[in-house]
């Protein structure tokens, strides 16, 4: 790692928040649920024991795009990663008063795709009938960072007039109670994830009074860090058949040892990019932290000076759900309609993949109408 890590970069450009949206698969998962999928392979003491961490993380429920009726099982019909993104597209779209016709730009990212190639984001244009441009970035929980840096570029360059954004996680297919009885990682990762996904619309931004966001970033502090947070099959250097001859591990790998050391320094990192561009404590309203926890506040107040009740946190009712985090924060911060007209919320998005942050600042506008309800 390099001693002095760069800044992060900042596009101050403004971006009109058109509509969100959500989709969440099933019905709320109790951690007495999670008790009882680790009871199909692990003893009563490692069982109760990932009740006793999801308590301790403050997430209480999630929603899962599995039944838990095996140790191993593929996302229940009709909450596929793809399915996912659209109903939470379809649900921005409505709240902005736009069409599938209107989008310019179609942007995915997800750790957990459909499919590694076709891109998650293909099977999502084939059942939106989006017949333009579309891309993936696979990439968690600042992948909504660099997808606002691309649509930043595209909408202020005229090259686009209208992009959509969706961020999606259908992870939970990974769990598997035999990793967990021997790793402590995926003791976190079920007591903690949750999957979904969440969408967003984005224009550019004239003299109205309409929502905006603004003073996007992305940096990174993981040059020469090993990663706290991957996947362990797949890809070129790790084919998935490769680790199922050899028996080893699949799905995530946390290293909850390194996220812990070197995890809080990004949330510092983004508050401190905020602030270089005027948005200090005085300006901002309410952050909007990646949703790691629900408990984030309590541990980020003391760190940054500010207060606990100017966090707004979902975790504890969706758990960690990724690439669809921010999405999600945001959405619920507009639906529970926390802000008013000219009042600023500050993004601080983090991920421990190889320890990178982002965020946005987010200016609540005057709306003639509510946004459409999270689609389940």
């Amino acid at each position: 790692m390099i001693e002095t890590p760069p800044p992060p970069r900042m596009i101050p450009a403004k971006l009109s928040v058109l509509g969100t949206g959500i989709s969440l698969p099933g019905k709320p998962r109790s951690n007495d649920d999670m008790v009882g999928f680790m009871a199909l392979r692990a003893d009563k003491h490692r069982s109760e024991f990932v009740g006793t961490l999801a308590n301790q993380l403050g997430i209480y429920q999630r929603y899962l795009s599995r039944d838990l009726v095996k140790p191993r099982e593929l996302p229940r019909d009709g909450d596929t990663n793809p399915e996912l993104c659209e109903r939470a597209i379809r649900a921005a779209l409505n709240a902005a008063g736009r069409t599938v016709a209107d989008i310019d730009l179609l942007i995915g990212h997800t750790t957990s795709p459909h499919t590694l190639l076709p891109p998650n984001i293909a099977w999502v244009a084939d059942r939106l009938g989006y017949p333009g441009q579309y891309m993936e970035l696979r990439q968690a929980c600042t992948g909504f960072a660099n997808a606002l840096m691309i649509a930043s570029s595209m909408l202020t360059s005229m090259a686009a007039d209208c992009v959509c954004i969706v961020g999606s996680e259908t992870g939970s297919t990974l769990f598997d109670v035999e990793d967990a009885i021997s790793d402590r990682g995926q003791l976190v990762n079920v007591a903690q994830m949750g999957d979904g996904a969440g969408a967003v619309i984005l224009s550019r931004h004239g003299e109205g009074n309409g929502a905006y966001l603004h003073n996007v970033y992305f940096g990174t502090r993981g040059l020469g860090r090993p990663s706290g947070f991957s996947l362990v099959a797949g890809g070129s250097s790790q084919p998935s058949h490769t680790v199922a001859d050899s028996a080893e591990r699949h799905g995530f790998i946390n290293d909850y040892t390194l996220t812990r050391e070197h995890g809080l320094e990004l949330f510092s990192a983004g508050f401190e990019a905020l602030k270089s561009v005027g948005l200090g404590t005085g300006e901002v309203t309410r952050y909007l932290a990646h949703q790691t926890n629900g408990r984030l506040a309590q541990i980020l107040a003391p760190i940054l000076g500010v207060a606990e009740e100017k966090f707004h946190n979902c975790a504890a009712d969706y758990g960690n759900t990724g690439s669809a985090s921010t999405w999600i924060g945001l959405h619920s911060v507009r639906e529970q309609r926390l802000l008013r007209p000219g009042e600023v919320l500050g993004v601080l998005g983090a991920e421990a993949t190889k320890f990178m942050y982002g965020g946005f600042a987010y200016v609540e506008g005057v709306r003639q109408a509510r946004p459409a309800e999270a689609v389940v």
